[in-house]
């Protein structure tokens, strides 16, 4: 089998379910989606971008840190950061709906 995440101890792994889980809908009725409530703005002004792409397009940079700067506080939760480190596979919030 292929294992999705790997934990140090059963609370982590209990602790990692349960943020994933923050992420999808309790059925598939998109009515259950969880929507938080928006407390970072979508509209907000994101100088760090300006640094985080180089000009030159064959320099390489990391991916999670301009997804970090633009959905919502940062908050990236990546399934399976340890497999295919060139594609980023994660849930995360903007404007408080799950991306």
């Amino acid at each position: 089998g292929v294992a999705h995440g790997s934990h140090p101890n059963d609370v982590a792994a209990l602790r990692a379910m349960r943020r994933l889980l923050d992420f999808l809908p309790s059925s598939n009725d998109k009515s259950t989606m969880p929507i938080k409530d928006i407390t970072d703005p979508g509209d907000r002004l994101l100088p760090a971008l300006e640094h985080l792409v180089p000009d030159d397009p064959n320099t390489p940079y990391d991916m999670k840190d301009v997804i970090q700067q633009v959905v919502d506080h940062g908050d990236l939760f990546e399934i399976m950061p340890d497999s295919a480190q060139n594609i980023v596979t994660a849930f995360a919030r903007m404007e408080g709906e799950t991306v």
